[in-house]
């Protein structure tokens, strides 16, 4: 599973360093270096393929008759790009989901079970910043409904 918070320069070509801790999940749980990457609410979400192939499962299993439903799948598979780790570790993100994500150079990588959200520093600080435990303390509950 990926956890832990990571900060990273991307490169101006748009290159960032997957950290070596999740780049050996990938090896061990994944056999596999690829990414599909995807916008979601103000970051971005990397699935590594096998999750991402679990996930299109999932969604093709949508009634095509339920359009909030579809039209929220057309967002998220028509922005999804397969991005695979070069020999150096890096991921190359698409201007594309650089601009949406507002991703210029500095990003945080975090783990999330079994995928990785890809934040603009500066929007992280935002949302994640100085009241970011008071919001856990007062979230807890919502965890204690799933068993923990």
């Amino acid at each position: 599973m990926f956890r832990g918070r990571y900060e990273h320069t991307m490169t101006k070509t748009g290159r960032v360093s997957i950290p070596s801790k999740f780049r050996e999940v990938c090896r061990k749980k994944y056999s596999d270096e690829t990414f599909v990457i995807t916008n979601f609410d103000r970051y971005l979400i990397a699935y590594p393929m096998r999750e991402w192939n679990e996930l299109e499962k999932k969604l093709s299993k949508v009634s095509i008759t339920d359009s909030e439903a579809i039209s929220s799948i057309r967002y998220l598979m028509g922005n999804a790009v397969d991005c695979p780790v070069d020999n150096q570790g890096r991921v190359l993100i698409p201007q594309s989901l650089r601009s949406y994500a507002t991703i210029e150079t500095e990003v945080i990588l975090v783990g999330m079970l079994k995928k990785i959200e890809i934040w603009s520093k500066e929007i992280w600080e935002k949302e994640n910043g100085s009241g970011a435990f008071e919001t856990f303390i007062q979230s807890r509950e919502v965890l204690a409904g799933y068993g923990l």
